[in-house]
């Protein structure tokens, strides 16, 4: 039995005087540089209504770690900083007050899945300024931001920014019905580009704004992007946005610090938050973003006032493990591929060496686990199907090639760029025949699978019926068969073994294939070697 009162809960952690002290010299000097900017140090409580936090930031709110306060108040430990702050300056100030300029450093809570190495209780170092739209207000948060990093240690660093007007006024151009606006930007927001160029290519509109919206995870780059998309678009929107970017680069040129900053039209956020730019800061040696931040001329109000905001916030643990990395890392930058064992990762290196990418090593009898080209530059290493989206998401590898059934039932925060046409199968419903009219109409059903959450998404958010899941590992044709559950939920690739045992497919669940995903940071690190790949694999597939 676990002694608790040894160990700490998981996704916390203590903080031994070394490491602590290199926390508080980290968070001390971002701290001097906002007080440089004229922002002024704020706190806020650790835990309020939880109210103030729903619905704001694309925080789900099933994240946010709650209690019940003694009247029956349902509270909420702070997921972020910046509501908080938008509360306070509607309630605590008057208009002839703003603008306002906040900074902050303080610890934030959210929950994460269970075994996935990330932090439940994290740091933030931000600043809030309120009260301004101008582009002299977003250039001074981006200089900032700039300014904060530098001071912290961290050296190779980029600031991606965007604009979420630019995609808005494509949409509009588009002249496509609200239905598929929003699955494009639901599409976008996820990062699947795969569905995102399904729902472009079923589109009746014109084909430079197809090609357009499909090209939107490569649009990253430096100052010539602007002046190049100024020539691909009609819409004023569109172009407006282009032209506010590219007076914030020049006031940033002025400075000496554009060489931290491109530009990427597929950083979008959540479209209900962001008003205006957006923007993400990537660094070696973290597989997180480390800032975040933008326009959110719409928060304030929600609490009674209407000022316009921009701000940002750096999350101090991840911004730690870069400058580690930086400060020990080798200089050599390698590609890191993490291929899905078996069929898959054979197939893969087949599209691989086609386009020239090899890798000797792997073809050898060896008991090595990482393989590695080193004229090239890149790293393979196998691993099981379930394994290779936490090896991509977290950064350990920068290319996944994995099943869609894998990537739906692990739901990690992706780039998912290709689909690899090979591996095509299906997840579909099955049981005996007699099951159909239970299937149809009752919300008593028993399902057994290997894949709950896949599960869930068909029954629970498709479907709208209620059902009982029952997680097996192995064989789930047997659970019908022996009266464990009426259907089970599965992949599907010919039915042999469903009709071997007098069982049939009652409903498909959706279509699935082999995919390339990447790791969010090194799509924009890596961006030309990773574009160059998912380009070559697109015209393989012609």
């Amino acid at each position: 039995m676990m002694n608790y009162r040894l160990h700490t809960p998981e996704g916390v952690k203590d903080y031994l005087p070394r490491e602590y002290a290199f926390k508080k010299q980290i968070e001390n000097n971002i701290q001097a540089v906002f007080e440089n900017y004229g922002y002024c140090a704020i706190d806020t409580p650790t835990f309020e209504f939880a109210q103030v936090y729903e619905g704001m930031g694309g925080i789900d709110s099933k994240r946010m770690h709650k209690l019940l306060d003694r009247d029956g108040s349902i509270l909420g430990l702070r997921p972020d900083i910046t509501p908080a702050i938008a509360r306070i300056a509607s309630t605590a100030y008057e208009s002839g007050e703003v603008p306002l300029k906040f900074s902050y450093t303080g610890n934030c809570f959210r929950y994460n899945e269970n075994y996935q190495g990330k932090m439940r209780e994290f740091t933030q170092s931000g600043v809030e300024l309120i009260g301004v739209n101008s582009v002299e207000a977003d250039t001074e948060v981006l200089e900032a931001a700039v300014k904060a990093l530098l001071a912290s240690g961290l050296k190779d660093f980029r600031i991606d920014v965007g604009d979420v007007a630019f995609l808005q006024g494509i949409i509009e151009e588009a002249g496509i019905s609200a239905e598929d606006a929003e699955k494009i930007r639901e599409s976008i927001v996820g990062k699947n580009y795969v569905k995102v160029s399904e729902t472009v290519n079923s589109l009746d509109t014109r084909d430079d704004i197809k090609k357009l919206f499909a090209a939107l995870p490569l649009l990253i780059g430096g100052i010539d992007l602007l002046e190049k998309l100024g020539f691909s678009v009609k819409n004023q929107k569109s172009l407006s946005a282009l032209a506010h970017l590219h007076k914030i680069y020049d006031i940033l040129e002025e400075k000496g610090i554009e060489k931290y900053i491109s530009f990427d039209f597929g950083v979008v956020g959540h479209l209900d938050y962001y008003t205006g730019i957006v923007f993400r800061g990537y660094a070696y040696g973290s597989g997180f973003s480390i800032v975040d931040g933008g326009r959110y001329d719409n928060m304030v109000k929600n609490f009674g006032a209407d000022y316009p905001a921009v701000g940002f916030s750096i999350n101090i643990n991840h911004l730690m493990s870069a400058i580690s990395a930086q400060e020990n890392g080798s200089g050599d930058k390698y590609l890191t591929f993490a291929l899905a064992k078996g069929r898959l990762a054979e197939k893969a290196m087949g599209l691989l060496e086609t386009m020239g990418i090899t890798c000797d090593e792997m073809k050898e009898d060896s008991r090595k686990l990482i393989f590695t080209n080193e004229e090239l530059k890149v790293k393979f290493f196998l691993a099981k199907a379930t394994d290779v989206p936490t090896y991509v998401e977290s950064g350990a590898a920068d290319i996944g090639f994995v099943g869609k059934d894998t990537l739906l039932e692990e739901d990690r925060n992706l780039y998912e760029v290709v689909d690899l046409g090979f591996g095509k199968c299906k997840f579909a419903v099955a049981g005996f025949a007699e099951q159909w009219e239970k299937l149809k109409n009752s919300n008593d059903l028993r399902v057994a699978t290997k894949y709950p959450n896949v599960a869930k998404e068909h029954f629970y958010h498709k479907k709208h019926q209620t059902i009982e899941i029952v997680k097996l590992n192995g064989s789930v044709e047997l659970a019908p068969i022996v009266g464990l559950g009426d259907v089970i939920v599965d992949i599907v690739e010919t039915g042999s073994t469903l009709k071997a045992n007098g069982l049939s497919v009652l409903e498909d669940v959706c279509p699935i294939s082999a995919r390339m995903v990447v790791n969010r940071v090194s799509m924009k690190l890596e961006h030309e070697r990773i574009a160059k790949i998912i380009n070559g694999l697109k015209e393989l597939d012609k």
